[in-house]
């Protein structure tokens, strides 16, 4: 009967023995990969994070006759790190085909129209203060978004235009026109701030704009394009980096990847432990098996694959239950738990870290079993023997 032979059949034999030993090599399985799994969607929110979190460097303008031409634009888009830019400016002005709504009866009847390249960014769209009550966001050059009150007194639906050359595409609504005060200027009232989509082609443009919003492709590097832009303005802006969100974000996940860690750390010390005296516990019974073995003339290598091919079949058995485990609870588990769901993330199965902790494991096993049987492997079978009788 060679070594794989006796082994299975000590399994066999010793079955509440080899259950305990086979629960907790399934328990730390469960967990390294369960951790692992965390650690590989944290790596992978990262890389999310960093081009969904917007991260950017506003420029805005210290002098009104210091405005920010096309050329200035056209140079800010030749610095690496910059994903795209939204330009703005603000015009007040008397539109002839549209009557705004009366405020400070003293106040001229004027509109306030905002020009920039993205309506629903750096605009009172994003922070939810206005929202499209009708219609959408314009898509092409001067489309343009008004407030519901205004469109109604003028008689004004999506889909009609204003001096032939501006489309209404959407409408919005604030939800606090109403409480509004009379003192309030016609030109700053709710209702009569109109959105326009300005055209791509920005060099054209020669009003200039009071305020570009540079976005970042690496959030890590926004100190140094802000430091960039800042030489590049030469004074003439105001320039603040805006990354909040990426760094409110990124210390969460760097929480998380810590506290995972750390019971990593638990679980491998503690597993390694227990694993080690449970065999430390039972080698020391099979003293007298093993001093029989040798005295009947079975080399001591032969009972020492014994022993360690009765772990790596346990163990090995429990990786792949842990692995089903994992692959089909995993994420539906972290769905359940809603763990990581304001990341935009969900738990997956790390197949790299599978493979290294199946790897490590096994070696841990060997390491263990030579540890648990060197004392009694060294002495002689005479002398095990007579510690039994004495």
């Amino acid at each position: 009967m060679n070594y794989l032979q006796r082994a299975f059949c000590y399994i066999s034999r010793k079955r509440l023995k080899s259950l305990l030993l086979f629960l907790i090599f399934m328990v730390i399985n469960c967990m390294v990969l369960g951790i692992l799994g965390i650690q590989k969607t944290s790596e992978e929110v990262m890389k999310n994070l960093r081009s969904n979190t917007e991260s950017k460097v506003i420029l805005e303008i210290r002098e009104e006759t210091e405005r920010f031409t096309g050329d200035d634009i056209k140079e800010f888009s030749e610095i690496t790190n910059i994903s795209w830019m939204n330009c703005l400016r603000s015009e007040q002005m008397g539109i002839p085909e549209l009557v705004p709504i009366i405020g400070d009866e003293q106040s001229d009847a004027l509109c306030t129209v905002h020009l920039q390249n993205r309506i629903d960014k750096d605009s009172p769209f994003e922070e939810k203060i206005y929202r499209l009550v009708e219609g959408t966001f314009p898509v092409n050059s001067n489309e343009i978004v008004i407030n519901q009150i205004l469109a109604e007194q003028n008689g004004l639906w999506v889909g009609d235009c204003i001096s032939e050359d501006y489309k209404i595409t959407g409408i919005f609504l604030s939800g606090t026109e109403r409480q509004q005060t009379e003192k309030v200027a016609t030109v700053n009232r709710i209702e009569n701030q109109i959105y326009i989509l300005a055209g791509e082609n920005l060099t054209e443009n020669q009003k200039g704009f009071t305020k570009v919003v540079c976005y970042v492709i690496e959030p890590e590097k926004l100190d140094g394009l802000a430091g960039a832009l800042d030489e590049r303005c030469n004074g003439k802006a105001y320039v603040q980096a805006n990354d909040h969100t990426y760094q409110k974000m990124r210390i969460s996940i760097e929480q998380t990847g810590r506290i995972t860690l750390l019971v990593l750390t638990i679980t491998l010390i503690t597993g390694c432990l227990v694993t080690g005296l449970l065999l430390s516990m039972w080698m020391r019974g099979r003293k007298v098996e093993i001093a029989v073995y040798v005295s009947l003339g079975l080399e001591k290598s032969n009972l020492l694959l014994q022993a360690v091919a009765e772990g790596l079949v346990l163990y090995i058995i429990s990786f792949v239950i842990s692995g089903f485990l994992g692959y089909s609870l995993l994420p539906k588990l972290s769905n359940g738990l809603g763990i990581l769901e304001s990341t935009g993330g969900s738990w997956k199965v790390d197949y790299t870290g599978s493979l290294l902790t199946l790897g490590c494991g096994m070696c841990m096993i060997i390491l263990l079993t030579v540890i648990a049987m060197l004392p009694y492997l060294k002495k002689h079978p005479k002398e095990i023997l007579s510690e039994m009788e004495g």
